[in-house]
């Protein structure tokens, strides 16, 4: 699999499917990390490589998609998964067919009004704030423990 934590590794992932299927492997390909999506997965990497292209969303559902790709059902949900992509693609390349572009002056004209004589006022407080003797099942309250 392919984690990507910033954009240039999007453009490094579509190499590494193509030398993939250069090189005739055919191993499942999961992409995943901070700058992946699944409908990057679909227009951009899926029609790169032949044996399997999916996006997994985070880490905690990596073993369901490992499951199923080692699974006896492994080519029918790999098929479902390239129908998906099938249809987000049209759906994408749809949206580019009716796409009205401005010209650089209509863009810059539309574009935000910065006032930068404006001087945005100073916060209440800088730097650390170390909050002590505060009790930790009030704090518990606040953490998110979902995956």
């Amino acid at each position: 699999g392919l984690s990507g934590l910033i954009t240039p590794s999007l453009d490094e992932m579509v190499y590494v499917a193509e030398q993939m299927k250069v090189r005739g492997m055919k191993v499942p390909l999961m992409i995943g990390g901070a700058t992946t999506s699944k409908r990057h997965t679909a227009v951009k990497l899926a029609p790169k490589y032949d044996h399997g292209v999916i996006h997994v969303l985070d880490a905690s559902r990596s073993c369901t998609v490992v499951s199923s790709v080692l699974s006896s059902d492994k080519e029918n949900y790999l098929e479902d998964i390239r129908d998906e992509y099938g249809e987000m693609r049209e759906e994408y390349y749809a949206t580019l067919i009716d796409k009205k572009w401005k010209t650089l002056e209509q863009a810059q004209a539309a574009g935000p009004k910065i006032d930068w004589a404006k001087v945005p006022p100073k916060p209440k407080f800088l730097g650390n704030l170390c909050i002590k003797n505060h009790p930790i099942t009030e704090i518990i309250e606040y953490i998110d423990w979902t995956p």
